[in-house]
């Protein structure tokens, strides 16, 4: 799909590793809480393989899904700025692979508006190899993800999938369009205005 064609309408986004910044938080439990302070994000092969113990790495996903605010995960660079200008054009879409949207409507609740909130919809799909049905069934056609796997296999169905680039996707995505930061996605999707309201309630978040 040519990229003078990208709209909001027909446009999904993944939630970690996209809009919020996962990995740099699972990377501070991990040498805060359990000792481990080599890790880096670069040492990922995948959006959930760093070189820790399995039963350490899922305690601390389990974690940051369950409660995002209290494991201090932050925006990605650039989502407080441009996000509420999307939102400020009509509805945004996310598909994440968390079980339960609560958690994620709580984190958006706390770095944006009530007006930027109010139209943003969180579709919680249960696990990345399960998003495709609910992209379509959101009328959606473009959907921006980390996850080169997740990626390739919509592609693959027929959907024009965009990999946001993280350490953990390259060389992994095929030829697939990437997307290196929230600046060109906003430039994509025409977000070049200043919204009319202060989209960012609060910078830290301290329990």
């Amino acid at each position: 799909m040519p990229a003078s064609n990208l709209s909001l309408a027909c446009t999904g986004f993944d939630f970690d590793g996209v809009i919020a910044d996962t990995v740099t938080a699972f990377v501070r439990i991990a040498c805060e809480d359990y000792g481990h302070c080599g890790v880096t994000p670069e040492d990922f092969s995948a959006f959930d393989t760093a070189p820790l113990a399995r039963d350490i790495m899922d305690e601390i996903f389990d974690f940051l899904t369950r409660e995002p605010l209290l494991g201090g995960i932050q925006p990605m660079p650039g989502v407080t700025r441009v996000l509420p200008r999307l939102c400020a054009q009509g509805m945004l879409t996310i598909v994440t692979a968390r079980p339960d949207a609560g958690p994620v409507e709580a984190w958006l609740a706390h770095f944006f508006t009530r007006e930027t909130c109010a139209q943003i919809r969180v579709i919680a799909a249960g696990g990345p190899d399960g998003k495709e049905p609910f992209i379509r069934e959101a009328g959606l056609s473009t959907f921006i993800d980390d996850r080169a796997e997740t990626c390739m296999a919509l592609a693959r169905a027929g959907i024009d999938a965009r990999v946001f680039a993280q350490p953990w996707n390259r060389m992994l995505h095929a030829r697939l369009p990437v997307l290196h930061d929230w600046q060109e996605i906003g430039s994509l999707l025409g977000a070049g205005q200043e919204p009319a309201f202060n989209p960012l309630k609060s910078h830290e978040y301290t329990p």
